[in-house]
């Protein structure tokens, strides 16, 4: 209990800081918005070039990436499906995101560190990259569909796929994806811009989250509907990862445990960023944030003990 505490600690205290500042208006109420803006637009961007500019594709397994890509998918399909009629396509997106974004940079990284040690920085690193850029992606077609029901399925589709193009957070990690293929090495002072950027970004995210959780404080949960999106991604996602790594796929032991470890992970800030900038359920998306990365120490905590 205390070693996972002790890697989401972090977490809670940016999402406080940010909650705290708007409670004693040291920001104001733009200030979500404009960090929100700063991080889709230049610092998460600069995040998933780093990370895809480094990454190593030749350790990648697949039994591994089917794992874990495929439950992100299907936690986000079957959320999504079970969404749509009831509140509509745009809003069931923000449901499906929230249910199956995995905060893999910010707390899969460091414990799968703990757990496993140096081995798991490249299964760490394609979860990463598959919550981030497929996710998200999915998540940027979804909305921009909704945004355009009625104006025909192929005007709607040619607008969603000319978003995703133009959408800096799909550039960035395909231009990365370019310079690792051909092993190329940025200049020094290029790289440099880009980690600074890059450190950045979960800290402005979470820092958001806390400022929109100080906005709407006085609303309560509302109606649970964080409640069955916190299931599904503490529980579904994980038990999937886990056919699909076990009986599916026959996988090593650790890398069904390292693939069910990346699954478990709480929601990340990409649904309500995502949510903000559409205009679209972000109290749902950050009260599941918040639900999912409270509940993940315990969840994580009873998986740490079975993997010992």
């Amino acid at each position: 209990m205390n070693a996972a505490f002790d890697v989401v600690l972090p977490v809670f205290a940016l999402i406080g800081l940010g909650f705290l500042c708007r409670r004693t208006k040291v920001l104001g109420p733009a200030a979500v918005g404009e960090i929100n803006r700063f991080v889709v637009w230049l610092a998460q961007p600069a995040l998933l070039f780093g990370i895809t500019a480094n990454a190593h594709w030749s350790s990648y397994r697949l039994d591994f990436i089917v794992a874990v890509g495929g439950a992100l998918v299907l936690t986000f399909l079957l959320v999504l499906a079970a969404s749509w009629r009831r509140i509509g396509g745009a809003d069931a997106v923000v449901d499906g995101l929230s249910a199956a974004y995995a905060n893999n940079g910010f707390l899969g990284i460091p414990l799968g560190l703990l757990v496993f040690g140096e081995w798991s920085l490249p299964f760490s690193g394609v979860a990463v990259i598959m919550t981030a850029c497929v996710r998200y992606a999915m998540g940027l077609i979804g909305m921009e569909l909704g945004r355009a029901a009625g104006q025909g399925w192929g005007r709607a589709t040619l607008k969603a796929l000319s978003a995703v193009v133009r959408n800096p957070m799909m550039i960035a990690p395909a231009l990365g994806a370019v310079v690792s293929g051909f092993g190329l090495t940025p200049p020094q002072g290029l790289t440099t811009l880009l980690t600074l950027l890059a450190g950045a970004a979960i800290p402005c995210a979470l820092v958001a989250l806390g400022l929109f959780l100080a906005e709407h404080a006085g609303e309560g949960f509302g109606d649970w509907s964080w409640a069955p999106l916190t299931f599904a991604k503490l529980v579904i996602q994980p038990a999937i990862a886990w056919l699909l790594a076990a009986p599916v796929m026959h996988a090593p032991p650790q890398v069904v445990q390292m693939a069910v470890l990346m699954a478990l992970m709480p929601t990340g800030a990409g649904p309500f960023m995502l949510a903000q900038v559409y205009a679209r359920r972000g109290a749902v998306a950050s009260r599941t944030i918040l639900m999912t990365t409270v509940m993940s120490v315990v969840a994580i905590s009873i998986f740490l003990t079975l993997v010992r």
